[in-house]
């Protein structure tokens, strides 16, 4: 039976604080009542702040500081550990932090004496997937372990070398939910099931998948806070190694990210072995390595994002995501693991035993004091690590191409290039304008073009999302499948936002760039620092509560002043500009009509607004910054749409969906199965929109929008342990839906739901790759080239060429009988593929991606594509939006 880890932990440290502030510390046990990692008891958000503050208030040692909020209201808070000096000076520590992390003016020996006088910030967290419960518990016993041999000269050391920033967790409203169910579920009894809800409003799982794109009020709680104090190791902690593995640490699967700084991948390379050390040193076994799970492909990670700023970023996974007691026999594990033989990576096999919430804790506990050792042990490398990542990607940027990007000002949604640029600027990359005309790589651009030079300390960010990705063909064996990434291939946002974004090929005249705020690259001199909590989002942007406006370089990237032109007393808009469509919701908010003019020879398609006061028109235009014409009023009048949407709160696509149609104004009614069961819906909606959800209004259903270990129930949102649906609830469901488009309504389905539509009402369309194996077909998590046709309400406003997000949608063919119109189609020949991965283009050419289906009265749309996945695909939400008007 191994050593109890509390007691290897005394053999460790050895020694017990003397200091008599320390003789007050409560125990976590004496604030939650029961020892954190106690079988079924989990300590909630609230707790664990309170705990913290408690210890703040009798220690010199701990400093509690608020980072804002969440998008529910609880608060995000953090404590910073180290020694009383170092808390003391703590503004001038930071301001050497963030001075190392901008290495332009400073030379090697300037940053070298900055390194020996400053202290590296090690950020650690309980996690931000909330049902991956141990992180969150970890860090209280992390805590109180440290106080209380803080006398132990190793500790004293890390304490003295170290500044730690410990996070309780980065998603307290999951959090407190999930520790809320449980201690509901245990005084019931075990009675009950799990969360019936994301365990974060609207992306739950997700919520490590915003990190370039900052869509949520955490991402960007999160970011404002690391780029106020520029922390030089960033560890998030997970739960979910490969079985038997009892933790996964890297270095990271294959493959990683193309432009990750290489002295970050090689440090946290580091730190993984460090970690696995340390766990071998306290006979905690069963660490492992790469394998084939855990790449880095994907830099939307919160984890991992911060590599592209030069920072050592990463992530663990620990066995176990639950809080109650589990025992495995060796018949449960993996026949290649069965021999429990050491690997080079795997060197000592967990043998099969009971492993509890406390043992999950325990691991955490000694991987987080691991990296705290490492900070201390390689302290001024940490520090001077920093300054050379980022001194290096600024040499690299004057090297080669590109040597910078160009934005024009003008484009066809001139406010999705400033939400693209915003989100940069507030992740601290660098935008710059030209002041006067000027060339590059031989093209004339006029003042006021945007310009991101390369030669800058977070240029990889930029590299990696404005670049263009191409996935490696990576394969399962010789011969086989292709690797499912384990996030997305391609993502880059010109493609998908509708940006047009050049790449410059040859160097950029620095001297006519005026930069669009000062230098974040701050003077050595204490800054205290204050929380940004405001609501402060400008009234064009798509993001609420905390804005981009919160940072002085994303506030100065405006869109051009709204402009209207022509007489009339009608407002046309251009559906090209997804704002046009914020503008309609408040023109039948305010009881004004609006009709549609189709596109022809001569114009393209747009929407009318009758009955606004130009002074009315002039401020609708101001605020969201579009452009727009006063005409006489024509077309055919579009009544505000009465909008279903289809109820599965567990899941993260659903979710996303939400915040779409939310940040645009789109009123909806929220419909269950039970509802669409009913029938009559004719009497309550006009369309119902259908997200990723495979099986449709079916019981089950949901696109991995349950959150892990749950128990949540699927099937729209009816309560966690209702009974499943009968094959008579199905069969009801699907007459009733079919009887509501028949009789004029439409319905509107993503991706895979499309094949739902198709089998259960007998549409005249087949998908061309069901049953096509993975050998011969593979594109998910990319972006694909389609052909629309503009003249179609549905894609009014889109251009004859665009880029889709495809992620293992169906491929349409029609069939005999068909009557619609195709809405975007994938070219006869040639690759379609323009970012990620694509194997088997053939059986895409020629073939279909979102149809209109003529059904009895009504509609039917497909969409063979997520067209609002995670928030990104700015230049498809108007065919959302475009459909829920038809």
């Amino acid at each position: 039976m191994r050593t109890p880890f509390r007691l290897l932990l005394v053999l460790v440290l050895t020694a017990t604080a003397t200091l008599s502030s320390q003789q007050a510390l409560p125990t976590p046990a004496s604030v939650f009542g029961f020892e954190p990692g106690t079988d079924n008891r989990l300590a909630n958000a609230d707790q664990v702040n309170d705990y913290l503050r408690r210890v703040d208030a009798v220690s010199d040692m701990v400093q509690v500081v608020d980072a804002g909020s969440t998008t529910l209201g609880r608060r995000f808070t953090f404590a910073l550990v180290s020694s009383a000096a170092n808390l003391k000076n703590i503004d001038r520590l930071r301001e050497i932090a963030r001075r190392l992390a901008h290495p332009s003016g400073l030379t090697d020996e300037q940053a070298a004496a900055l390194a020996r006088e400053g202290k590296p910030f090690v950020h650690v967290d309980g996690g931000l997937h909330s049902t991956e419960v141990a992180g969150a518990q970890h860090v209280p016993l992390l805590l109180d372990t440290i106080l209380r041999n803080s006398s132990d000269p190793k500790v004293a050391k890390v304490l003295d070398d170290v500044v730690l920033m410990l996070w309780p967790t980065i998603n307290p409203d999951g959090h407190q939910m999930v520790a809320e169910n449980l201690e509901q579920r245990t005084a019931s009894g075990g009675r009950g099931g799990g969360l019936t809800r994301l365990y974060q409003e609207y992306v739950g799982h997700d919520n490590n998948r915003d990190a370039y794109m900052l869509n949520m009020i955490e991402s960007r709680a999160m970011e404002y806070a690391w780029r106020q104090w520029e922390p030089q190791i960033i560890y998030v902690h997970h739960q979910s190694a490969p079985f038997p593995t009892r933790i996964w640490l890297p270095p990271f699967a294959e493959p990683i990210a193309t432009h990750a700084p290489f002295l970050m991948s090689r440090q946290v390379n580091m730190i993984g072995m460090a970690i696995a050390m340390g766990l071998e040193e306290r006979g905690q076994v069963g660490a492992t390595h790469m394998g084939t799970g855990y790449d880095a492909w994907y830099p939307g990670y919160i984890d991992y994002l911060p590599m592209f700023k030069n920072i050592a970023a990463f992530w663990t996974e620990t066995q176990g995501n639950g809080a109650a007691p589990t025992e495995s026999t060796i018949d449960r594990f993996p026949q290649a693991y069965r021999d429990l033989r050491p690997t080079s990576l795997y060197s000592s096999p967990w043998q099969p035993g009971p492993w509890r919430l406390r043992d999950a804790v325990d691991y955490m506990h000694t991987a987080s004091w691991s990296v705290l050792e490492f900070a201390s042990k390689y302290r001024e490398s940490v520090l001077l690590n920093r300054y050379r990542a980022g001194r290096d990607q600024i040499a690299r940027g004057k090297e080669g191409g590109p040597y910078g990007w160009v934005i024009p000002v003008e484009q066809r949604d001139p406010v999705a290039a400033v939400e693209l640029l915003r989100r940069l600027a507030f992740a601290g990359v660098r935008v710059y304008r030209y002041r006067e005309e000027s060339t590059a790589d031989g093209v004339r651009y006029p003042p006021g073009t945007w310009v991101i030079p390369a030669d800058q300390e977070f240029a990889a960010l930029a590299r990696e999302v404005l670049e263009v990705q191409r996935y490696p063909d990576l394969r399962e064996f010789p011969g086989g499948p292709p690797e499912q990434p384990y996030d997305a291939a391609g993502w880059t946002l010109p493609l998908a936002m509708g940006v047009n974004v050049i790449a410059a090929q040859y160097p950029i005249n620095q001297l006519a760039l005026d930069p669009l705020a000062p230098s974040p690259a701050p003077a050595i001199t204490p800054q205290p620092y204050e929380s940004q909590s405001v609501a402060d989002a400008a009234p064009f942007d798509s993001v609420p509560g905390l804005g981009f406006d919160a940072v002085p370089e994303a506030k100065a990237i405006v869109p051009p002043v709204g402009r209207i032109t022509g007489n009339g007393a009608a407002l046309a808009l251009d559906p090209a500009q997804n704002n046009t469509f914020r503008a309609l919701n408040r023109a039948w908010k305010a009881g004004r009509e609006v009709r549609f003019v189709p596109a022809t020879g001569s114009s393209g398609a747009r929407y009318l607004i009758v009955g606004m006061s130009n002074g009315d028109q002039d401020a609708l235009v101001r605020d969201l910054a579009l452009r727009a014409e006063r005409t006489a009023s024509s077309g055919t009048v579009v009544p505000k749409p009465r909008i279903g949407f289809y109820d599965v709160p567990t899941s993260m696509d659903h979710g996303w969906t939400r915040w779409v149609l939310e940040q645009y104004g789109f009123e909806y009614t929220r419909i269950s199965g039970a509802e669409v069961q009913a029938g009559n819906l004719a009497s309550r909606i006009d369309v119902l929109l259908i997200s990723d959800e495979a099986r449709g209004v079916l019981e089950g259903g949901g696109r991995g929008g349950r959150p892990g270990g749950a128990g949540a129930a699927g099937g729209g949102g009816g309560a966690a342990g209702a009974p499943a649906n009968t094959a008579a609830d199905n069969d009801a469901r699907v007459k009733a839906l079919d009887a509501f488009i028949r009789g004029g309504g439409t319905l509107v389905c993503f991706n895979r739901c499309s094949n739902f539509a198709i089998d259960s009402f007998k549409l005249p369309v087949r998908n061309a790759t069901s049953g096509v194996s993975r050998t011969e077909f593979f594109a998910n998590g990319s972006l694909l080239k389609v052909a629309t046709d503009p003249a179609h309400r549905v894609t009014a406003g889109m251009p004859a060429e665009a880029a889709v997000y495809f992620d293992g949608g169906p491929v349409f063919e029609t069939l005999d009988g068909f009557q619609g119109t195709t809405l975007a189609q994938y070219g006869a020949d040639g690759s379609p593929l323009l970012s990620g991965y694509l194997l088997g283009e053939k059986h895409l050419h020629g073939r279909k991606a979102a149809l209109d289906v003529q059904h009895g009265n009504g509609h039917v749309i497909l969409f063979g594509f997520r067209p609002q996945w995670r928030g990104q695909p700015f230049g498809t939400f108007r065919l959302i939006f475009n459909s829920l008007l038809k």
